[in-house]
């Protein structure tokens, strides 16, 4: 049966509205922008570890593990706040281990360069606890509070909402109590590491 020509206008008017409606839902969503370099994120950073001076002497080489909390405060301006962690053996001590536990802030300052690539330098402000085992604690190594200013320069990529960097920092050891015998506890502590982060 013919359909009347007033039916078959109605009938083509509905699916000219429709079709529009049904293509738009069909069709992928917008992709947000990924999180760039002044979103707040973590990151996991690690490397080796060595004390310096009269302390660099009585110790080997060891590891470092941080996490840390970044926020954006300016478009050039960066904060760290965190906890690190690393252990380090004697030269001359056999099975002695000289843990070193911190927690510090860093303000870093740097350009974003073509939206990826973030060099930086960076000061902050830390303590660490110096916890020395027992095999260390008979030869006088003992257990210690240490201020610290960290001094640091990097170098971090973004990759979407991903980060990845290198930084190599130095800690001066501004103040704390004598915990090794004579002048072995003289020095300060040099790191180089690698990180991986996210933004969100």
């Amino acid at each position: 049966m013919v359909l009347p020509i007033w039916r078959a206008g109605v009938l083509l008017a509905t699916l000219g509205w429709a079709a529009p409606s049904l293509a738009k839902e069909d069709s992928p969503r917008e992709q947000q922008p990924a999180p760039f370099f002044g979103a707040p994120g973590l990151t996991v950073r690690g490397g080796v570890t060595a004390y310096t001076g009269d302390l660099g002497a009585e110790t080997d080489v060891g590891t470092f593990l941080g996490l840390q909390a970044d926020a954006q405060l300016l478009p050039a301006v960066g904060l760290e706040l965190g906890y690190e962690g690393s252990a380090n053996g004697f030269a001359d001590i056999d099975s002695a281990t000289l843990w070193r536990h911190n927690l510090g802030a860093l303000a870093k300052v740097g350009p974003t360069v073509r939206e990826r690539w973030k060099p930086f330098l960076g000061a902050g402000v830390g303590v660490s606890y110096l916890d020395a085992t027992s095999e260390a604690n008979a030869r006088q190594f003992d257990d210690t509070f240490l201020a610290e200013v960290p001094l640091t320069a990097g170098l971090e990529y973004r990759y979407n909402g991903v980060t990845a960097g290198a930084r190599a920092t130095y800690r001066v050891f501004a103040g704390g109590g004598d915990f090794a015998p004579g002048a072995e506890d003289n020095g300060d502590l040099f790191t180089v590491g690698l990180s991986l982060g996210g933004r969100f």
